[in-house]
């Protein structure tokens, strides 16, 4: 599980993510975005349409969906 982010580290990721999207960089764009934690409905949608093993090689951070559905969520 990765640490929980204050909203302060939160507002910055999504500042410099901004600022990265205004410049064109969509691949530290996405790294930084990649930094948040995946609303749970938004991962679960996710492994409904693409499947569990997309979501497990996303890199997306996935500790609230770990943390509101429990462990082996993926697999059930």
């Amino acid at each position: 599980m990765m640490a929980k982010l204050t909203l302060e580290e939160e507002a910055e990721i999504i500042r410099a993510s901004l600022e990265a999207s205004d410049a064109g960089d969509h691949d530290e764009e996405m790294r930084l975005l990649k930094m948040l934690p995946m609303a749970p409905h938004l991962v679960m949608a996710a492994k409904e349409i693409y499947g569990a093993e997309y979501v497990r090689n996303s890199d997306w951070d996935l500790s609230e969906a770990n943390e509101e559905f429990g462990d082996g969520w993926l697999d059930r």
